[in-house]
């Protein structure tokens, strides 16, 4: 039994089967992740050593080369870049593209165990980074008003940055700009030479006396009390009179403290400005957030936007907080774009189909293949674990076009095959299963083309990378549209949607009908005058030949200065 024969004569069947995946289609849509770019891993791998208080020479010499002569052994190396600076050691590790990073930076670990032990005592553990799509920030915001840039940085940090990092979605928030409240302590190198210390002993005293620590625990009956030492400084205070070092104890044995006090000044003040922002041209503070991986960007912009009520209204007077930039505008048109896409093919389709087949019944099984199609795709991408990018809704849109060819091809046969006068069962059969190795060698062709992306992604580096989701897309596309066409549209045609003729079902209103006439007869003289137009080329073969053959050549001989002529003009 032919496929479409089985198809048609099991239409509740394959009807509960669409009907199941659309729904189940329709409860993915909400949770499918939506990002910016598709989630690209540059097989870039950064080892960084530490050699404190060496020199460059002694690092390149005792760090830097060791290192590079065993990750020589790695594979799929393609350059190994390093750079040796005071106390640092960077090496930069370029991989072929393709590869599982989590293989590869385990087995850069595995070489590099290898000479732990010939690195210098002194030298930190070597320390392996790999680069997260996740941390490119998605939403950037501006804190400014009548304030100093500190006073900013204070308000951003205790009452905007913990409120937005309890967004759902949100992985981290990052300050900018302004300075952090600190302790100085400005030491007299006179006075410490005076009392004999070093900075090296101030700072250990210090340390020594600013700790807490568990002390363990008392039992009481059926409790238990953990116990715990509290040597902290609560107060500026209590960091002037800290207790430095004793001197004095001769024969009286008695000896006397020298405190912080004595040879450096204590202060509350702020740290070292780093960096500095200005918004507007005025100082600010630049706020990041970034989204945790694999979660939907849109749907975090949208919670971030819905906190920002609550943020804003516990801001001091004359303290504003802006919205700077927001990634998801892009996503957000790029999904508006695909849906008027989407909408207005279907509409042009089905306005299409309805001129030349004059049947409201075609045009809405048209009309149903079409979001079926689409939403069978993103449900096969999520089970993929694609997201909706700029490059699968690049594919979707180019899809749209050619979805719809192979269930207009299947149903225009099927009303062939009606108006002979074939009943409607036999009719969608008979009409699918002719034209089935037809659009399947049409759609494989069109697979086809994409292929090699997939094929040569290794190959291909970053454009393989890129250019992945957008095949896979199309490719998922074409081949649900394949199916829908040989099965839903035969289903829909011989029970549900039954197509008729205008001999089978005549159109009862003068008007319609005359116009329906009037459309019959100019389809008509269109196939007549393309019937004598081909029999006039098919007797005269050579004379098509040669005319054929000089518009190829006028054709080459125009492209080609326009080939010489095109480039890149970069704006100054």
């Amino acid at each position: 039994m032919s496929i479409a024969k089985r198809v048609v004569g099991k239409p509740t069947t394959f009807l509960i089967l669409y009907a199941l995946l659309v729904g189940l289609a329709l409860y993915i849509l909400p949770q499918m992740p939506v990002d910016l770019f598709p989630e690209i891993s540059p097989p870039i791998l950064v080892i960084f050593t530490n050699y404190p208080g060496a020199g460059p020479e002694e690092v390149e010499k005792s760090v830097t080369r060791p290192m590079e002569g065993a990750l020589t052994n790695v594979s799929n190396v393609k350059s190994i870049k390093s750079t040796s600076s005071e106390g640092n050691s960077t090496i930069i590790l370029e991989l072929s593209w393709g590869l599982n990073l989590s293989e590869a930076t385990n087995e850069v670990r595995d070489k590099l165990e290898f000479i732990k032990d010939f690195l210098p005592e002194d030298a930190g553990s070597p320390q392996i980074f790999k680069f997260d799509p996740s941390l490119i920030p998605i939403f950037q915001m501006s804190v400014e008003g009548n304030r100093s840039p500190d006073e900013l940085f204070k308000i951003a940090k205790d009452q905007i940055q913990p409120r937005l990092e309890q967004v759902d979605g949100v992985a981290m928030v990052s300050l900018s700009g302004g300075r952090d409240r600190a302790i100085r302590v400005e030491v007299s190198h006179n006075r410490l030479e005076a009392y004999g210390l070093t900075l090296s002993q101030v700072t250990q005293a210090l340390a020594a006396q600013n700790i807490q620590i568990g002390s363990g625990s008392v039992y009481e009956g059926n409790f238990k009390y953990l116990v715990e030492t509290r040597g902290q400084f609560n107060s500026i205070e209590e960091i002037r009179n800290a207790v430095i070092t004793y001197k004095g104890g001769g024969r009286t044995g008695s000896s006397t403290p020298v405190r912080l006090r004595d040879f450096a000044d204590v202060s509350n003040s702020y740290k070292d400005a780093t960096n500095i922002t200005y918004v507007n041209g005025q100082p600010g503070i630049y706020i990041s957030l970034q989204k945790q991986s694999g979660t939907n960007s849109v749907q975090v912009a949208d919670n971030i936007f819905d906190k920002l009520d609550e943020v804003r209204s516990v801001l001091p007077a004359g303290v504003s907080l802006t919205v700077i930039y927001d990634t998801t505008k892009i996503i957000r048109q790029s999904l508006s774009g695909v849906t008027s896409s989407a909408i207005l093919g279907a509409v042009l389709a089905m306005i299409v189909l309805f001129v030349f087949l004059r049947s409201i019944k075609s045009t809405l099984i048209i009309g149903l293949s079409i979001p079926i199609s689409l939403l069978i795709t993103i449900m096969i991408m999520y089970f993929s674990g694609l997201t909706l990018n700029i490059m699968t809704l690049a594919g979707l849109t180019l899809g749209i076009g050619m979805i719809v060819d192979s269930s207009i091809v299947i149903l225009e046969n099927i009303f062939r095959y009606r108006e002979k006068g074939a009943k409607a069962g036999p009719a969608a059969y008979l009409g699918a299963q002719e034209m089935i190795t037809a659009i399947t060698a049409s759609i494989l062709t069109t697979v086809g083309i994409f292929l090699p992306l997939l094929m040569f992604k290794k190959e291909l580096d970053i454009i393989g990378v890129l250019f992945q989701d957008l095949a896979i897309t199309i490719v998922v596309a074409l081949l649900a549209s394949l199916v829908i066409a040989i099965s839903l549209v035969p289903v829909l045609s011989s029970k549900y949607l039954k197509l008729f003729t205008r001999k089978q079902k005549p159109i009862k209103n003068r008007f319609f009908a005359a116009i329906d006439n009037a459309m019959d007869r100019g389809f008509k003289a269109m196939d007549n005058a393309y019937k004598r137009m081909l029999a006039r080329v098919l007797n005269h073969k050579g004379l098509t030949a040669v005319i054929m053959f000089l518009v190829l050549v006028i054709s080459f001989f125009t492209l080609e200065p326009l080939g010489g002529n095109i480039g890149i003009e970069l704006a100054p």
